[in-house]
């Protein structure tokens, strides 16, 4: 499956693009509403403004163009009157206005508002007209539409710069949500990852609701699979212990039939017959190991671990394999006493199968009348053994269950060194296998060592 991106890296992306979106959203309509405002109040403004003016008193007579009074700078304020202006016309005849309001258009007949020129130009008017027809007088008051676009636009970016200036701010709090949001998924992880592989505990539901269906999942899984890990242990078990009397009656059988008057070929299908049977009581026994094995974490019943104790029964166990290949074992100790030879704790019993499935796999497996070396040293465990070449490929996957390399006539069942390796992680050991070439007499030699974890 390809993977994606990480939810918070997605969330931040998301609101990246978002926020500003709607910020600008934001600012659109909220820049529609003060316009709305704005040419309200501006239009209430130049609609009273034109009633006052109509009942203003003035001499029809004289025509009079005002001028603002000259006032001083710092009491001025922020007076522009190019902004604003206003005329007054009695029948037909302009008798009063102010500079801006000198060039008012005068429309006979017509009252009310109208727009001069467009929003977005320097000089665009907006107008309104009021007429008295008993007095023949008619009013005018006029406002720059480009001022009150640009009191929007003060407005809209005084609050685009605090917005800026905020940003950072914004930004870290986005960070620290999405994080302070995502971190269950992040504590999860963590736990999943530190979790030993035959642990079946559920995990807490002290979690945030939206995790909630995540963690049932998981821990119904939990329960699936050991359910499915217990029915192959319970079936590779009963198997095993169903398959080992009739074997054994076979083999007592076939033992008996080898004594009776048979020829030649005879007996060596008789032979083939006890190869057979050999095999699958080997296999049996493996399984029944594999059975104990797999349900373990750490070994069941620690205890100071005495090698040499160890080698002898291992080696015991695998005398009469090695008379009858003519080998010899022979043990090397690098050490003074036997508790300094690979000091750990753990339990004699799986580690004598660890170092008998070893020397077995040596015996099986090196050329008759082969010297094979158990080496105890302070560091390491070494077994030696004479073997063919073997290219890369084939070495790694020794350790594979049930691989036997194409063309083996031995017994075995493929288990042997899995099984050791299975016991040597249980026990906090290393195994390492080595095939060093010989290229004086153009022989190989087959080496497993055994160390600390730590050590490698």
């Amino acid at each position: 499956m390809k993977s994606t991106t990480a939810i918070s890296k997605r969330l931040l992306i998301y609101l990246s693009f978002t926020l500003p979106l709607l910020w600008i959203f934001t600012a659109i309509i909220s820049a529609l509403a003060v316009m709305h405002e704005i040419n309200e109040v501006g239009d209430t403004q130049m609609s009273q403004l034109a009633q006052r003016l109509m009942h203003t008193p003035i001499n029809p007579n004289t025509s009079f163009y005002p001028t603002l009074p000259s006032i001083p700078a710092s009491q001025r304020g922020l007076i522009d009157s190019k902004e604003s202006g206003y005329a007054i016309w009695y029948r037909g005849k302009l008798i009063h206005a102010d500079k801006t309001g000198e060039n008012i258009p005068y429309l006979s007949n017509y009252q009310g508002f109208i727009n001069q020129g467009k929003w977005w130009q320097r000089r665009g008017w907006r107008i309104f007209y009021l007429e008295n027809p008993s007095l023949q007088l008619k009013v005018a008051v006029s406002f720059s539409k480009h001022e009150r676009l640009q009191t929007v636009l003060r407005a809209v970016w005084s609050q685009l710069a605090v917005s800026i200036l905020a940003l950072p701010l914004l930004l870290w709090l986005i960070v620290w949500a999405v994080k302070r949001g995502t971190q269950p998924l992040s504590e999860l992880a963590q736990t999943l990852s530190q979790r030993k592989p035959n642990s079946i505990t559920p995990l807490s539901n002290a979690t945030p609701t939206e995790i909630q269906p995540i963690i049932n999942a998981l821990n119904d899984l939990f329960q699936r699979i050991e359910q499915t890990r217990a029915r192959e242990l319970r079936f590779t078990a009963d198997a095993a212990h169903e398959l080992r009397s009739p074997l054994t009656a076979l083999k007592v059988q076939t033992e008996v039939l080898t004594l009776t008057d048979l020829n030649d070929q005879q007996l060596l299908r008789v032979r083939h017959i006890q190869n057979s049977i050999d095999r699958s009581v080997h296999l049996v026994d493996q399984l029944l190991i594999l059975s104990r094995l797999d349900p373990l974490s750490v070994p069941p019943y620690p205890n100071m671990v005495n090698w040499l104790e160890i080698s002898n029964e291992a080696i015991e166990n695998v005398q009469l394999l090695a008379r009858e290949r003519h080998c010899r074992i022979q043990r090397q100790c690098l050490v003074t006493t036997n508790t300094d030879a690979l000091p750990i704790f753990g339990d004699s019993a799986l580690l004598i199968i660890l170092i008998r499935n070893l020397l077995d796999n040596a015996v099986r497996y090196s050329p008759t009348g082969s010297i094979i070396t158990i080496t105890l040293a302070a560091n390491y465990i070494n077994i030696t053994n004479p073997s063919k070449k073997m290219n890369k490929e084939k070495l790694n996957r020794l350790r594979e269950r049930f691989y036997r390399p194409a063309g083996q006539d031995r017994i075995g069942s493929g288990l042997g060194l899995s099984i050791a390796e299975s016991i040597a992680k249980l026990h906090g050991l290393d195994m390492q296998i080595k095939n060093i070439e010989n290229m004086q007499n153009n022989s190989a030699e087959f080496q497993v060592f055994l160390f600390h974890t730590k050590q490698k």
